[in-house]
Order: structure tokens, then sequence, then C-alpha cells
């Protein structure tokens, strides 16, 4: 049994064309904002995915609240949320809308939980392993639990779970690359395959986007958001 694990896909469906297949898929949130096509991320979600948890981006894009990022992107989030919130149609928000902060799924006799930040706070930028006991309180039984947000891949063993950030898979921190995790058969590894980026670009440069805007994620997609 093979799981995708995936987070932070921020409308970039060119990285989603070199995940690997699997026979089960877990997204731990941010659909949307920064990249060129929030609304292929969705529908690629809707078909593929078998749990997936609300992101930053997801909240702020669906209920019009702030998204909580550094300083440095928060132009740039502002500025793709604004086109994206007009590409969507009412069922695409409602779906975005619909997604709980924490999910569960089973595979066999294990069981996963999903968070983006952390179970209370979507927008909380806290380490792995204080992310991970956030969310194994809110699901006691869980073995692995899954988590986004910041961008960095990284695994860490606690006391009787296992945690991991698959890292991004739409703009991650190494430029060019779709960051993943798998879990096959208890033994979890993490991933990056490199995608079309010139294609993601092109795409990203026909949206309306100010200059300087363009510029900081053309920075971001080439180099790595760290």
């Amino acid at each position: 049994m093979r799981v995708l694990l995936v987070s932070d896909l921020h409308a970039n469906p060119f990285a989603l064309d070199v995940l690997p297949a699997a026979d089960i898929v877990l997204c731990a949130g941010d659909l949307v904002d920064y990249g060129p096509d929030p609304r292929a991320v969705i529908a690629w979600c809707r078909t593929n995915v078998n749990a997936i948890v609300q992101g930053n981006h997801d909240v702020a894009l669906a209920f019009a609240e702030e998204d909580g990022v550094a300083p440095a992107m928060r132009e740039a989030s502002a500025a793709t949320r604004l086109i994206h919130r007009a590409l969507l149609d009412e069922g695409e928000t409602d779906y975005l809308r619909s997604l709980p902060l924490v999910a569960t799924a089973s595979v066999g006799a294990h069981t996963i939980a999903l968070t983006h930040a952390t179970a209370h706070d979507v927008r909380h930028y806290a380490p792995l392993t204080e992310a991970a006991a956030s969310v194994r309180a809110a699901v006691p039984g869980a073995d692995l639990v899954v988590v986004g947000h910041t961008h960095r891949q990284e695994i860490v063993e606690l006391d009787g779970f296992v945690a991991v950030n698959p890292g991004s898979v739409g703009m991650s921190t190494a430029g060019g690359m779709a960051q993943y995790a798998l879990w096959e058969d208890g033994r979890l590894t993490l991933h990056g395959t490199p995608y079309d980026l010139a294609a993601m670009l092109a795409a990203l440069s026909a949206l309306s986007l100010p200059a300087a805007v363009r510029a900081t994620l053309e920075d971001a997609f080439r180099n790595g958001r760290r």
C-alpha cells in the first residue's frame, strides 16, 4: 500500500503532473494563492485526494480573512488571491470552506492524522514537534501525523508516533521541485521531483499581476521559498 502525502499545492498544476501514482493521497492544505491555476488544483484534489484539510490560504480566500503570511510574501499572496477569487466558481469556493482543520485516514490497522499548521490554528508557524503534538492530542490513536504550512521537509519520531512535513508541492524550498512524502508499508520517505518550471512561469505571466509581485513570485518559484 502506497500513500502519497502532499501539502501546499499553491495553484501549481504543473507540479502535480510529476507526482507518483499512489493507492491513497492525503493533503495537508493550501490549494490556492501564488500559482497560476487554482481551478486545476482544486479539480485534482476533488478527483484524487482521499483526505484533506484547510490551509491558511484556503481559509483566507474562502472566508475573506487574513492569511498570516510573512511580510515578504504578503503582497504576492493578496494579489494572486484577488485573481483566484474571481476565477473560482461558487462550488469551488464552497469546497474550500467545507474542508476541516483536522482529518484522519485509516490505512490497514494504522491511523494517519492531518492538519495544516496546528490542530487549532491554521496560521501558526510552529515547529513540527509542536504542531504534531497538537494533532496527536486531537487524534490520540494516530500512528502518523502529517503537517504542512512551513514548506520545510522533515520527519521526526516522537513518543509513540511519527510526524512528517512533506514539504510543498507547488512552491517548495528547492526551486522548480515538487516535494512530497511516501508512506509504504510503514516506511516513510521524503522526495523531490523537478517539474516544468518554464511552463508554470509562462502561465503565471499570463495573469494580470503587478510587476513587483510577478518578480517576487518568479524568484520564489525559481529559487525556493524559505
